[in-house]
């Protein structure tokens, strides 16, 4: 049983009342003295090569301070996640890749300004045929995107455990099946955002929405040639994120026009602008085979995936590597292999999205698995307690760690929340489907061994007055991270929540820590405090035990005192022992690092279950979600109310993929540019019955016991959806996001089956 005193409880968010009393300041907040606006030049087209670009007119405006195009740039104008291949600028003679490339950009004393400079801007453009698709990038003979990437490949990743030929040859029954999932947009409130400035020591600051500082300080680095140590950034609270934000986004444009300019700018971007520009959830198709026994027990698993990539490498080597390896779900499969390749296209940009791949993965393997019980005339569930992992067996995926495993306390806890299934409507035009779907999510555990993605860092400062001061190099994004900082750092030390300062994201003050994605923060940063902590408190034991004479293990941090364990008595406040420290010279700052051992595993992993009850009706096609349930094993839950806020809002994120999100592209250009055609969740879309809940089986390794969690209820929530709606209609919606058609188009082809197989009879 634990014994803390702030861990484990729902304490109040550190950054709640500024929030919600309109006090935070955002990116678009900031003012400073001078401040010039920044105006970026888009491409209007998705591939084209800049003939010529004549700046004349819009230098001319009043108010213009600097135009700029690539010529005028410093260092290589080159940027990107791994592969440095992204234009700050398109140079005339060069290829425009994207509707997203930037072309010019112009440095005005007022927005409206450089909107009209920007507008003066005259680029003569030779256009040229897209490759749209990533079948039409991979056709031989399809003209090269980038010219080191051989069939526009931007990565391939393959995998394979057993005989998997031989397996499928014993197999009694097989089935397989191709799901195709679409782009799906971040719709994060905030747009793209930063001030920049030049200090008189020669510093340069960006102060921006980002979830990597370091990696945004190392573009501008490569990119405009500054040198590392000349470079601040300083991550301002996030207005959302959820992966949209973990490329540099406009943080070298920004760069790039204070140093040029030689005053502050600020650079908002448009929301048209930021839906073209940023990366999003990877269209993939996934094609899935299964062979098993008569009893349903998996002999053979295979799986194919081809994904868009976009026009530039940025996080998709990372993202379609774990969707192939989250294919294999928390499955027994002796026999596997999984391919997955990525593929340049001129389409908008690929990248990291909540989730990482695995809900794609989730969709076409939790929908296939419906299928083959249906084929094998079971239980869906049945079939997959047929197959869950026991405690004997290992992951079907060599990037895992070693969870417990923990899927009959899920099936358990899964079924007591979502209930009998409810009768069936009176009306017959309505049909109520009902579905549980399990996955295996995973979390970075800090031990991949690229571009700061080893290891976490946090400092930790005892100050004078017995305040403590936590320097964590990750993001707040909104989920909440700065406030369990504060609790394990509050729990250690004995003090209040109100005792503690978090500071995030500052390349000056904070430790390396890399990027803030991968549910990687509450697990590595909460180590890496702990690792902190620990030392500080040692050498503020030691000069209490001199003060009370007591020996130091026998003293309890606890009420913002320090007493002896014996005698109530003896007691100091934590304050005053923090001052005799500081008067002597102890040291009262001291940096934690971690990363999991070397060669155990690249990501930990957890386990959950989601359920729906959907409603179809037969003759419109609508569908509307009665229920909804995400049960996840989050090892130890640190701050149950933020934990859940994170499952609610994944499970929202979800139910708008398998609904309604699409960002579709016709010829590279999207046709939903702005959220008055892009369709999210609103509340009317949000069931009466939406239930998360939580088992808790301790990680060894964890802070407190606790795993990654914020991106887990996405991953296999949307395919609860699809199958529940699979299962009022007694077949499958193909694709997504369902529509009213897709369910009406469904229903025809199963009856005129159905109707052609009784004429057979």
């Amino acid at each position: 049983m634990t014994t803390e005193r702030i861990v484990g409880k729902g304490v109040e968010r550190v950054d709640a009342r500024t929030k919600v009393t309109g006090q935070t300041l955002y990116a678009s907040d900031i003012r400073m003295p001078g401040m010039h606006f920044g105006k970026i030049l888009f491409s209007p087209h998705p591939r084209a090569r800049v003939a010529a670009i004549d700046t004349r007119a819009a230098a001319a405006l009043p108010g213009v301070r600097r135009v700029i195009t690539a010529q005028d740039l410093p260092g290589t104008n080159r940027y990107g996640y791994e592969v440095a291949h992204r234009p700050v600028l398109v140079a005339v003679g060069d290829e425009i890749r994207y509707v997203g490339d930037a072309v010019a950009m112009v440095v005005a004393e007022s927005e409206e300004i450089a909107a009209q400079a920007a507008a003066a801007v005259s680029v003569s453009y030779e256009v040229l045929p897209p490759l749209t698709s990533a079948a039409q990038a991979m056709a031989p003979g399809a003209y090269l995107i980038h010219a080191d990437a051989p069939g526009n490949r931007c990565m391939l990743k393959q995998f394979a455990r057993g005989d998997v030929d031989a397996a499928f040859r014993a197999a009694e029954v097989v089935v397989e099946g191709t799901y195709c999932t679409p782009r799906q947009e971040q719709a994060f409130l905030e747009p793209e955002a930063g001030v920049a400035y030049q200090d008189p020591l020669g510093v340069l600051h960006v102060m921006s929405c980002l979830q990597d500082p370091y990696g945004v300080a190392e573009d501008i680095h490569i990119a405009l040639g500054v040198p590392r140590s000349k470079i601040h950034i300083k991550g301002t609270p996030v207005g959302g994120g959820f992966g949209g934000k973990l490329n540099t986004t406009i943080q070298v444009h920004l760069a790039a026009m204070a140093l040029l300019a030689g005053v502050p700018v600020m650079l908002v971007l448009e929301r048209e602008e930021s839906f073209a520009f940023h990366p999003k959830r990877h269209p993939a198709e996934i094609h899935l085979r299964i062979g098993t026994d008569r009893n349903g027990v998996i002999q053979a698993f295979e799986g194919r995936v081809i994904a868009d990539a976009g026009p530039y490498s940025g996080r998709t080597p990372e993202v379609v590597g774990l969707l192939m390896s989250a294919l294999v779900g928390p499955y027994r499969l002796a026999n596997v292999r999984t391919r997955a390749e990525a593929i340049y296209t001129n389409n908008l940009d690929s990248g990291a999205f909540r989730g990482f791949g695995a809900p794609q993965a989730a969709i076409a393997r939790e929908c296939l698995l419906d299928r083959l019980a249906r084929t094998l005339e079971m239980d869906p569930l049945e079939l997959r307690r047929r197959n869950f992992l026991t405690a004997d067996d290992s992951p079907a995926s060599a990037m895992l760690g070693d969870s417990p495993v923990s899927i009959d306390k899920l099936v358990q806890r899964i079924l007591e929340k979502i209930g009998p299934r409810p009768s069936q409507p009176e009306d017959s035009t309505k049909r109520i489907g009902r579905s549980i779907c399990f996955d295996m999510p995973v979390f970075d555990v800090g031990a991949i061994p690229v571009l700061g993605k080893s290891g976490v860092g946090a400092a930790v400062e005892v100050q004078a007055d017995g305040s403590v001061s936590v320097y964590a190099g990750g993001t707040e994004l909104g989920q909440g991270i700065s406030t369990v900082l504060a609790q394990i750092a509050a729990e250690g030390f004995g003090l209040s929540m109100a005792s503690i300062q978090v500071e995030m994201s500052d390349t000056s003050t904070c430790p390396r820590a890399g990027r803030t994605s991968a549910s990687r923060l509450s697990f590595g940063l909460g180590n890496a405090v702990l690792r902190a902590v620990e030392p500080v408190r040692a050498t503020i034991a030691a000069r209490a035990a001199r003060m009370l004479e007591v020996p130091s293990e026998e003293l309890i941090f606890e009420g913002g005192r320090i007493r002896a364990k014996a005698d109530a008595g003896k007691s100091l406040a934590f304050a005053d022992v923090a001052k005799a420290c500081s008067d002597v010279g102890d040291k009262l700052r001291e940096e934690g690092w971690f990363r999991a051992s070397e060669g155990r595993y690249m990501y930990g992993h957890t386990f959950m279950a989601a359920a729906a009850d959907v409603e179809v009706d037969l003759d419109t096609g609508e569908t509307r979600v009665l229920k909804i349930v995400n049960v996840l094993d989050m090892g130890r839950v640190l701050n149950p109310v933020m934990a859940y806020g994170q499952i609610y809002g994944g499970a929202i994120q979800a139910l708008g993929y398998a609904l309604m999100e699409d960002m579709t592209t016709v010829d590279g250009l999207p046709t939903s540019p702005s959220f008055a055609q892009y369709m999210i969740p609103t509340a009317l879309d949000i069931p009466v019955e939406f239930v998360s809940d939580a088992i808790e089986t301790p990680y060894a390794s964890g802070p407190f016991g606790a795993k990654g969690i914020g991106e887990a209820a996405l991953n296999c929530t949307t395919p609860t959806l699809l199958n529940a709606v699979a299962d009022a209609l007694g077949t499958e919606v193909a694709g997504i996001p369902i529509t009213q058609e897709q369910v009406l188009s469904a229903l025809r082809e199963h009856r005129h089956c159905r109707d052609t197989m009784e004429e057979v009879a």
